[in-house]
């Protein structure tokens, strides 16, 4: 990548956008309720931007080799197109029971439960409701008490 590449206003859209589409992906499948066929069709679309073979390539060092090969220009339909197959991989893969949601409060971010107690995506957000916990024992215990 070029070191003067920047991120477009336009591209960081279109990735803030299949961020929605694979979080709506991800809802529905720990929801076990059926996706919506436009966001399933705008994954798909993401993924299909780029070609998956990788182009034939020759050099006098190497001779003929294969390479994937991404111009500047299609940096962000490349990025876009692994992550639509990331989550497609997940959601059709052996993993796909293991996904859930976090349960803190604040956090909307998914997991791969690796443990049945597993109930936070992180050590922050699981500290973060023990301390909630902890609080509303402390100060919100019932008169008389």
């Amino acid at each position: 990548m070029a070191e003067d590449t920047q991120l477009l206003p336009y591209c960081q859209n279109q990735l803030t956008g299949l961020r929605v589409h694979v979080r709506a992906l991800f809802e529905a499948a720990v929801q076990n309720r059926p996706p919506s066929a436009a966001i399933v069709d705008a994954v798909n679309g993401n993924m299909q931007k780029i070609s998956s073979a990788p182009a034939l390539c020759f050099n006098e060092s190497q001779g003929f080799f294969r390479q994937h090969t991404h111009p500047v220009t299609q940096l962000v339909e490349h990025a876009m197109a692994l992550i639509a197959d990331d989550a497609a991989g997940l959601l059709a893969g052996d993993d796909a029971d293991l996904l859930a949601q976090c349960q803190s409060e604040p956090c909307d971010r998914f997991y791969l439960r690796t443990h049945a107690r597993r109930r936070w995506c992180s050590t922050r957000c699981g500290d973060r409701a023990r301390a909630a916990r902890a609080h509303a024992r402390k100060y919100h215990q019932p008169e008389g008490n």
